[in-house]
């Protein structure tokens, strides 16, 4: 770092106009409530336990962001251009530095805002020190002392030079190489002002510099410890909640409940004559590959399961670009079919269409699906007709140009055939890989081979995350199933009573 020492009662389903299922919705009663009506009475709980529950998802939501992405790190916050936060925020800092500017020039010059920024300055400098900077946080309270410093203001013998150019020099020993120009950009500066708030702004980038720093020295000791410290605090969570009455877990066991009975209903209909004979056996680990599975499909954030909630917007993500590869190769698969053999050795035409769409979809937010599969369409046909020629083949004919035309148009709906067979290939290449085979080994779903490294790098994500959330919740997810397989057998058992009394 250093240059000394560079070293997140049963609902029903149902679903939108889009296609999209939805989940379930308690009628009548708002969201933010559901979180704050328990089941049993009242309980009184101090303002320090609800305190310490809410420092300790901080800590847990820190740890768990270091642990699960490699590339954290801090970053500071910056309010938009010209809103109100920003304006003020200059106007204090404008107002700031003019304050001292009008006291150190004053006749006698008044230097308590000076003293209180060196104050400032000094403690900063310490707290950037790595341990074995011992020598030099000596010197650094021996030069910046601040009984010393005062003692040279009200003797008149307080030189702004000498200690603004030891505090330059001793950044310039402990900033990263990306300060280097900060530094030589501050030892240009003659005014006294201006010096030292470019100081106080580069040595804020050193803190966060320093800060990042040590979150690389201790991301390989979190990840090793990150489950069973997510598990422990979560632990104390979900006991904290509960001692007011709170189920912490409610969304969770609405999602496991809801895909158990799917598979409980699978499980039933093989049994019947025109069953399916490949149905998988409704295991507590079967049951938890469903509903992983099912973010893929989630329509949007509400109701998300509490034990996923940390990762909700890299699961969200995830799920968007997986429609996202699947437009894809719907779009190639009804290219290649319509436009027949006189593409299908066309080199790297599946390569220009998937980067040329992938470009195109960005849009879909703002302009919405219709306008995007336009402009997409237009773009198929010109790389298709650029092929062609190059290839000195017939151009496409208008006929050609209306069904490929009409038929991508078509994608827009989910339930567009060819778009919800490229989906299925894809969520059933991810749900292989969740069985614990070699991934390296799992043959490419039929039609994905221009999009294979990004399949893989969801996948790849998307198993890291699932088994990480399973390893720290995985008692609450057993309890939760083993809960639903008891009710479901004692519902049949006494089913099975009362058909024997009736016989």
């Amino acid at each position: 770092m250093s240059k000394e020492n560079k070293s997140n009662d049963k609902p029903s389903e149902s679903s939108d106009e889009h296609g999209q299922d939805t989940l379930p919705q308690l009628p009548g009663i708002p969201d933010e409530l559901l979180n704050m009506v328990g089941a049993s009475p009242p309980r009184f709980v101090t303002f320090e336990q609800l305190m310490s529950a809410a420092d300790n998802m901080k800590n847990i939501t820190l740890a768990h962001e270091i642990a699960v992405n490699d590339e954290f790190e801090l970053q500071k916050v910056e309010p938009p251009p010209n809103s109100w936060r920003k304006n003020v925020a200059d106007t204090v800092k404008r107002a700031f530095w003019d304050v001292f500017k009008e006291k150190i020039s004053a006749d006698p010059p008044d230097l308590s805002f000076a003293y209180a920024m060196l104050e400032e300055l000094r403690e900063t400098l310490l707290e950037i020190l790595l341990p074995q900077h011992q020598r030099l946080k000596d010197q650094i309270n021996e030069v910046l002392d601040l009984a010393l410093i005062k003692q040279k203001m009200e003797n008149d013998a307080f030189e702004f030079d000498y200690y603004a150019k030891y505090i330059t020099d001793t950044m310039a020993r402990l900033c990263a190489p990306a300060r280097d120009e900060n530094i030589e950009e501050i030892r240009a500066i003659n005014d006294v002002v201006s010096k030292f708030r470019a100081i106080m702004e580069t040595l804020e980038l050193m803190r966060r510099d320093m800060a990042n720093f040590t979150i690389k020295q201790i991301r390989p000791y979190i990840q090793q410890n990150s489950i069973e410290y997510e598990r422990k605090k979560f632990s104390e969570y979900f006991d904290t909640q509960r001692a007011v009455g709170v189920n912490a877990l409610e969304y969770t066991e609405v999602w496991l409940k809801r895909n158990y009975e799917k598979m409980l209903k699978r499980s039933s209909d093989s049994l019947e004559p025109s069953g399916s004979s490949s149905t998988k056996a409704l295991t507590p680990a079967n049951v938890m590959t469903e509903a992983y599975l099912e973010v893929f499909v989630w329509p949007d954030p509400d109701h998300f399961p509490e034990t996923l909630m940390m990762d909700m917007f890299r699961f969200m993500a995830m799920r968007d670009k997986l429609h996202t590869l699947g437009l894809i190769t719907s779009i190639q698969l009804l290219t290649f079919s319509i436009v027949g053999p006189s593409i299908e050795c066309a080199d790297g035409l599946k390569k220009q269409l998937k980067e040329h769409v992938e470009i195109l979809l960005q849009d879909v937010g703002t302009k919405g699906i219709k306008p995007v599969l336009e402009s997409i369409t237009d773009q198929v046909i010109k790389d298709v007709n650029d092929s062609l020629s190059s290839s000195t083949l017939p151009l496409l004919t208008d006929a050609t140009k209306q069904t490929l035309r009409s038929q991508i148009m078509n994608l827009g709906s989910r339930e567009n055939t060819v778009r919800k067979l490229m989906h299925s290939r894809l969520m059933g290449f991810i749900q292989e890989g969740m069985t614990g085979k070699n991934v390296n080994s799992l043959p490419l779903p039929k039609g994905c081979s221009a999009i294979q490294r990004e399949l893989s790098q969801v996948m790849g994500s998307f198993l890291r995350l699932s088994s990480h959330n399973r390893s720290v919740f995985g008692q609450q997810y057993s309890e939760i199933i083993e809960k639903l397989m008891q009710h479901s057998s004692s519902g049949a058992s006494a089913s099975g009573s009362s058909l024997g009394a009736t016989a």
